[in-house]
Parts: C-alpha cells; structure tokens; sequence
C-alpha cells in the first residue's frame, strides 16, 4: 500500500468518525430524553461504540459480496442483520432529534398558549358561573318566600276570616318547611322550625283581631321571615364562596403563565434554541407547573381539545380516531411516541418528517461510504 493510499484511507476513517460522532450525538440525545437519562456523554460513548460496529458489519457485508471464492452467506447475513439493526436504531433516533431542535421551540410555545387560554376561559367561565348561579338561587328564595309572606299578609286581612287565625299560622309554618326543604341544596346546617313561628311563644297570637293587632302582627311575623331570608341568603352566599378557591388557583397560574413563562421563560428559549432546554420547559413549566397542577377533569379537558377528529365527529377522538391539532410537548421528546403517531397518521398537519428522515439518510450514507472506502 503506497503513501497516497494510505492518507486516502486515514481520510476516509477521519470523515466517518466525524459523520458517525455526528450521528451518535444526535442519537445519545433522543435516546436520553426518551428514558429520561441525565448522563449524556455515556450514552454517546456506548452509541458510537455500536456505530463503529455498525460500520463494521457493512464492511463485513461488502467483503463477503467482493468474495469469490469461499463466500460465507452465515457470516453475510449476520453481518447484514447487524448493520440495519445498528442503523434503523440510529436513523430513527437521529430523525427524532433533528424534529426536536427544528419543532421544538414552536411545539412548548404552542402548547403553553393552550394551557394560557384554557386557565383564562376557564377563570372567566366560573367566575361567571358562580356569579350567575348565586344570583339565581338567592333569587329564587326571595320569590318563593316572598309568595308565600304574600299570601300569609292576605290571608290575615281576608273579609271573612279577618284576624291571626290557623291559616296565617299555616302560612308561617310553610315558610319555615320551604326553608327546611331546600337547605340541603346549599349544605345549610341551620334549623329554621319554630324560628318564625313558635308553638309555645306565640300561641297567644292566635284570634287576635282588629286592624291594629293584625297589623302589629304582621309586621313582626314580616321581620322574622326576613330575619330568616337574610339568614339564607348568607348561607347561599357562603356555599357559593367556597367553590372559589379552584378559581383563585386558576388566577395564581395565569399570572404565573403571564409573569414568569411569558416574560422570562420564552424570551429565554427563543436565545438559547436548543432541544435541552425545550425538554426541561417542557418537563418542568408545562408538565409540572401547570399541568400537574390541575385536576383530571381538567386534563382530560384540555387533552381532548388539542386532539382533532379524523372522521368529523368529535365522539371518534374518544375511539382513538384522531390527529393532533396541538401537538404535546411530552410526546415530542419520545422517540416510540413521534414515530407511532407518524406511522398513525397522528401528528399535525404543519409538523413534517419528510426532510428530517432525508437529512438524517444523508448523514448515515455519507458516513458509511466513507466507512467502504477506508477498508
């Protein structure tokens, strides 16, 4: 072997080194995201360990067909298997990480712009919700109550029966019944029996007559059911208070969406674009500090939403017939995960592989004629 031919192949096994780190890099960092690994550079290690042997099995391959005398197929096939076992796993992790650092950056944002409009909306839709429902409720008591305080004013100035008689009792002993029937609605741990009417207490009211008294009594069987109303109102007021508090947190999230995520977080993404730091956003932001955060309701909620259906009925998501309108972040960063949803037809229709599959197959081919020639 002469000089010339010497430095050709030395060139050679430089170019596949470097095409063959290149392509481990990419794959040591699918492959730790995939499994959540920390140490980055052992996984490298091991990867170009078996790029090397990968190259070795084509080299193994291509002798064996140059091989015209006592050509082994056993040692052909192993050798052959051993090469697009090598580099399937390495050509499917590289199209992976090449998808991250390209679509990252417009996957985390677009997912956080979900979670930003569902908390508001969600913010605006309970408040409105809780507002307008203890508005109707409290309504809805001071018409009953004041239906019937209306009909027990009648019935003590009735032409016939004039007085404070049985049925004007009758009437205050509804109004109590109404207040007992409907507290179970609001968690009401108040008794209201005899607080209006009292058997013992008020017995002497009974056959009284003359426009003064019935007026007098009136008016203080009036102040008592108010007394009681008030009583109500408060206990509606209070039960509807304390479905609040999933409100607030609500609002302690959109601002930390708005303040920190928005303000800091991606202006800092935008910079710095690279697949690690949209994988710790993504694991530690999106994942733990918002979505974690929510109750499974709510996840559910939002998973759906960023799902489209294939057929047009919104029921087939549910049937696992669907794509993804938005894709989600945690997805992105497994390997099994985006090429399951590719070969599913699952992923979005703005989010392409065709060229990240074209670059990687040039990175792996370049690589590996090299590797040929420096045989």
């Amino acid at each position: 072997m002469n000089k010339t031919n010497v430095i050709k192949k030395l060139a050679c096994w430089a170019g596949y080194c470097l095409f063959a780190g290149y392509s481990s890099y990419m794959t040591a960092k699918s492959v730790a995201m995939s499994f959540e690994l920390s140490d980055v550079w052992v996984v490298f290690i091991f990867v170009f360990i078996v790029a090397i042997i990968a190259g070795y099995c084509l080299s193994m391959v291509i002798g064996e067909l140059q091989n015209r005398f006592n050509p082994s197929r056993t040692k052909f096939v192993l050798s052959l298997i051993g090469f697009l076992l090598f580099w399937g796993v390495s050509f499917a992790t590289n199209v992976h990480y090449m998808l991250i650092s390209n679509a990252g950056m417009n996957v985390v944002s677009t997912e956080l712009g979900v979670y930003k409009n569902y908390v508001e909306k969600t913010i605006i839709t309970n408040t409105d919700d809780i507002e307008d429902k203890m508005t109707t409720d409290i309504a809805l008591c001071e018409a009953t109550i004041s239906n019937l305080t209306e009909s027990f004013i009648q019935e003590c100035e009735h032409s016939i029966r004039q007085g404070f008689g049985p049925h004007a009792v009758a009437y205050l002993k509804q109004i109590e019944e109404e207040f007992e029937r409907t507290k179970g609605q609001f968690n009401d741990m108040n008794s209201y029996r005899g607080k209006i009417y009292n058997e013992e207490m008020d017995r002497g009211d009974i056959g009284k007559t003359g426009d003064r008294d019935v007026k007098a009594l009136q008016n203080k069987y009036s102040i008592r059911i108010t007394d009681q109303l008030l009583k109500r109102e408060k206990v509606i007021k209070d039960f509807y208070k304390r479905k609040r508090p999933q409100t607030k947190d609500l609002e302690v999230m959109r601002q930390f969406i708005n303040d920190s995520l928005y303000v800091v977080d991606i202006p800092q993404l935008t910079e710095i674009a690279t697949p690690d730091v949209y994988y710790q956003f993504s694991k530690i932001q999106l994942k733990g500090n918002i979505y974690d955060r929510l109750n499974q309701d709510e996840q559910a909620e939002i998973d759906k939403s960023m799902k489209v259906s294939k057929t047009d009925n919104p029921d087939d998501i549910d049937k696992g017939k669907y794509r993804y309108r938005t894709y989600p972040s945690s997805r992105m960063f497994s390997t099994f995960n985006v090429w399951d949803d590719m070969l599913h037809n699952r992923l979005p229709e703005d989010m392409k592989l065709f060229g990240w599959i074209l670059f990687s197959l040039i990175v792996d081919i370049v690589a590996f004629i090299l590797r040929i020639f420096a045989r």
